[in-house]
C-alpha cells in the first residue's frame, strides 16, 4: 500500500534533510528504510497567499496544492485568465 506525506523539510549543513515526526507516524518509518523523495522548492508565500482572502484561511495545504495544480494546467492549455 502507497502512503504519502507532504511536509516542509529544511536543508541541513550536512547535506541531509530533516523529516518532522508526523511525517515519520504517517509513513510508519523505522531506522534504516528507504523512501522515494521527491523535492521541490516552495515557490510561493503560504502565509502571504493566506493574507489576500478569508476563504483560504481555513483550506489545507492539500486543497491549496490541488487549487495550483488547476491553475497549472488552465495555463498549459492557454486559459489562465478568466474574463468577466
Amino acid at each position: 500500500m502507497l502512503k504519502i506525506a507532504t511536509f516542509k523539510a529544511k536543508y541541513l549543513k550536512d547535506g541531509h534533510l530533516s523529516v518532522p515526526k508526523e511525517a515519520v507516524n504517517t509513513l510508519l518509518l523505522r531506522t534504516g528504510e528507504e523512501v522515494r523523495v521527491v523535492i521541490e522548492k516552495e515557490r510561493f508565500d503560504k502565509e502571504g497567499f493566506l493574507g489576500l482572502s478569508g476563504i483560504w484561511k481555513d483550506k489545507s495545504e492539500e486543497e491549496i496544492d490541488i487549487y495550483l495544480e488547476i491553475i497549472k494546467d488552465r495555463e498549459v492549455f492557454g486559459r489562465a485568465e478568466v474574463e468577466l
